[in-house]
């Protein structure tokens, strides 16, 4: 094994610091355990960050041009990407000033070091920060390994998404043998990356529990409740179209209208709504249904949330043309109801005899 092999096993570590002589005083402090990649402002951090997934700690400068520390470590905890959200950040602090430091922490920073720390400390520290790291490595991969192969979301006690797949498939089997309708309904909490940022990562927890409550206690014994992300969830329902609308739109009303406090204030919570329909979208595969629900919810977001998109509805034949002595005879017998879809055709055939009737 060569030297270069064994510097990609050390741990990777961005240093963001639009000093030269703080990247370089880091860096030779960590050399001989690490493996350190240097950017000089927040904005070219972030991008490092986020195209680099090798990176398993980041420090970086409070003050720096186009982004600064605190702008950084805003986007990185209110990031939509677990592994960069959960990325331990460490300030390089240049005065011990408590109130920027209690902002850093309220903000979501792990550590401090100054930039007269010592080498031992400063080790240390990024040292902890590893082991931190890799336990969130090894804590979403444990969980993507559950979501493909359990059923139960350990968190919420909900369906995972490989269940969500089984009883999707038995759903559309079900339809098909017996000439029913199963739909696939997709539901998103909105802006739940801020919201978790405002209210930290326990309590945003505790409020997806919530909604898995809310909609646990709606649905009936054959349907099933799945966590298909830290958000987003899917629910396949033994109905048409029709009535998963009705079923969409009532969700959507109830977690709008949930009651939740949080430090003395009531936070609103809305959800995007999707729905797909083997038979007005015309598929028979869970798949291509899944598809189109994330589709769909994806418009819905994209339309500022809080609403529902469903399959377009099926366009409704032109009633087969009759003539006028049916006409008649049909309005004779009172069959008002029938008769009425015809009178544009009818009347667009008379006009010739009223415009002549208007000359006599």
């Amino acid at each position: 094994m060569n030297q270069t092999e064994l510097a990609t096993e050390r741990p990777r570590i961005l240093v963001v610091d639009d000093s030269r002589i703080v990247r370089a005083t880091v860096k030779k402090h960590l050399a001989a355990g690490f493996d350190v990649v240097e950017e000089v402002d927040g904005e070219a951090g972030w991008a490092k960050l986020s195209e680099d997934d090798s990176i398993q700690v980041l420090m970086s400068d409070l003050s720096m041009p186009r982004l600064d520390g605190f702008g950084l470590l805003s986007r990185v905890r209110k990031s939509a990407d677990p592994r960069i959200r959960q990325t331990p950040v460490i300030i390089i602090s240049g005065e011990e000033d408590p109130d920027t430091k209690q902002q850093a922490v309220e903000r979501g920073a792990n550590d401090f070091v100054t930039k007269s720390t010592d080498r031992a400390e400063m080790v240390a520290r990024v040292s902890a920060a590893v082991k931190l790291a890799k336990t969130a490595r090894e804590l979403r991969s444990a969980e993507a390994h559950q979501a493909k192969t359990t059923t139960t979301d350990v968190q919420t006690g909900a369906a995972t998404e490989h269940m969500l797949h089984i009883e999707g498939h038995k759903a559309l089997a079900h339809a098909a043998r017996y000439h029913g309708e199963a739909t696939l309904l997709l539901f998103e909490i909105d802006d739940f990356d801020s919201l978790r940022a405002d209210i930290g990562e326990a309590v945003a927890n505790r409020l997806i529990g919530l909604v898995v409550q809310m909609v646990s206690g709606r649905l009936r014994k054959e349907e099933t409740l799945a966590r298909l992300g830290e958000q987003r969830f899917g629910v396949v329902l033994y109905a048409d179209a029709g009535g998963s609308r009705v079923y969409a739109e009532r969700l959507r009303e109830t977690i709008a209208a949930a009651k939740v406090n949080y430090g003395g204030k009531t936070l609103r919570i809305t959800a995007s709504v999707a729905i797909a329909s083997a038979v007005l979208d015309q598929t028979t595969g869970f798949d291509a249904l899944l598809a189109l629900a994330q589709s769909r919810l994806e418009t819905a977001r994209a339309q500022g949330g809080d609403r529902v998109e469903s399959p377009p509805a099926p366009e409704r034949a032109a009633p087969a043309a009759i003539d006028v002595e049916t006409a008649l005879a049909w309005l004779a017998e009172g069959r008002t109801a029938e008769l009425k879809p015809h009178l544009p055709a009818l009347l667009e055939r008379l006009k010739p005899l009223l415009a002549l009737a208007q000359q006599a």
